[in-house]
Parts: structure tokens; C-alpha cells; sequence
């Protein structure tokens, strides 16, 4: 019986390590989601958990409303300071790949309405590396915002985050899916680093496979 109890624990054991090398989202659900349902593996995205309310009908919903997009920076962060025109290059760029990725066939609008579905996103466990300093800029380490993203060129640094998403019934606010991804990062000088290309991939594969999925659900 013994025996048995040690081979579990150090099976256990082997999966709780195994599940960071893999992409999961470590650690408890952050105060983002709202909602906590049940998440499964998604097929099409190693490392992602996904759900969606059983009998989804992405056919019904024709155009997108965004939440800004929401950034937490995790406690255990080397710099905890993000400022306030860091965070609006980062949801801009949300914003801007979703809506050139979407539209014109689902165009995002800014009013609640029949057939719009509501969409909120965050970044979580933000951890930030402190820049250097320097009266007008200063070299980024990881995430780069540029001038696309930003017309002023500021820059922030950062390394790892998770990316979570929840949808809901613009009418009724119903959940209809969750998604919480993280993604691996990138090498840079030997480091494990998270590139602006990564997050803006992210956002759209998403959006381009929502769209994917609505257009061929609109055609049955």
C-alpha cells in the first residue's frame, strides 16, 4: 500500500512540472474572469484552455464590441510601475489587430445591440523587468511597442503573461466562452522573453479564427 501512496505522489509530482514546460496558465484564476467554468485543452492551440457554452451559435452574432483591453501586473513582479501611456499603447494594439483582422465582414462597434458579442481581454501576471533610465526613451529587454502601436515611440519591457478572454451576449450578458492562454516565450541573449510579435499573434489567431468559424457558420 505504501508503495502505491508513493508512486501517486511522485506521479503528481511529475505532472505539476511538467505543466509550465507545456504552456498552462499557472497559479489560481486571476480577478480578471468573472466567470470560472470548467476549461478544457484547445485542440487547435497547445498550451491554451478554452470554453464555450455547449450549443454556441456563432452565426447569430454579426459584429464585435471590445472592453480596453486590462493589464495586472503579477505581485511578484521585479518593477511594478506600468505607466498610463504604456497601458494605452498595449490596449490600442489590441484594438487595432482585432479590428483589421475582423473586419469589414464582423465590424466592432461601440454600442451593445442584437447580435453583438461582448468581448473582454486582459493580460495577467504581467511581469515587468525596470528600464533604464533616460530623459527620452529607453532599450527595451522585451515587449516592444512601436511607433504602429504608439505615435510617440514609447517603449516598455516585460517578460512572461498569460493572455484571458471571456465573451458574453451583448443583450442578454450570457457567458459564451472563456479562453486563458500562455503562450512560450521567446529567447533573447539567453533569456526567456515575451516579444510584442507573440501578444499580437495571440490576439489575432483568435480573432481570425472567430471569424473563420462565423463566416462558415453563416453559409450552412
Amino acid at each position: 500500500m505504501r508503495t502505491h501512496v508513493r508512486i501517486l505522489s511522485t506521479l503528481i509530482r511529475l505532472v505539476m512540472i511538467a505543466m509550465p514546460s507545456l504552456g498552462f496558465a499557472a497559479g489560481p484564476p486571476s480577478d480578471f474572469l468573472d466567470i470560472h467554468p470548467e476549461l478544457g485543452p484547445d485542440p487547435q492551440r497547445p498550451g491554451a484552455l478554452v470554453w464555450q457554452k455547449p450549443g454556441f451559435d456563432r452565426a447569430r452574432y454579426t459584429r464585435m464590441m471590445l472592453e480596453p483591453l486590462s493589464i495586472f501586473v503579477a505581485p511578484d513582479s521585479e518593477y511594478q510601475g506600468l505607466r498610463s501611456d504604456d497601458v494605452h499603447a498595449l490596449a490600442a494594439g489590441f484594438r487595432d489587430t482585432v479590428v483589421r483582422t475582423l473586419e469589414p465582414e464582423i465590424p466592432v462597434v461601440d454600442a451593445a445591440g442584437s447580435g453583438v458579442l461582448y468581448v473582454r481581454a486582459a493580460l495577467v501576471r504581467v511581469k515587468l523587468k525596470k528600464p533604464a533610465r533616460g530623459l527620452l526613451s529607453y532599450t527595451p529587454v522585451g515587449m516592444v511597442v512601436t511607433a504602429a502601436q504608439d505615435a510617440t515611440g514609447k517603449r516598455i519591457s516585460l517578460h512572461d503573461a498569460t493572455f484571458e478572454l471571456e465573451a458574453y451576449d451583448a443583450v442578454t450578458s450570457e457567458p459564451v466562452a472563456v479562453i486563458v492562454d500562455s503562450r512560450p516565450t521567446t529567447k533573447t541573449d539567453g533569456k526567456d522573453e515575451l516579444s510584442w510579435k507573440s501578444i499580437e499573434d495571440t490576439f489575432k489567431f483568435y480573432a481570425a479564427r472567430f471569424k473563420s468559424k462565423v463566416l462558415a457558420a453563416r453559409e450552412k
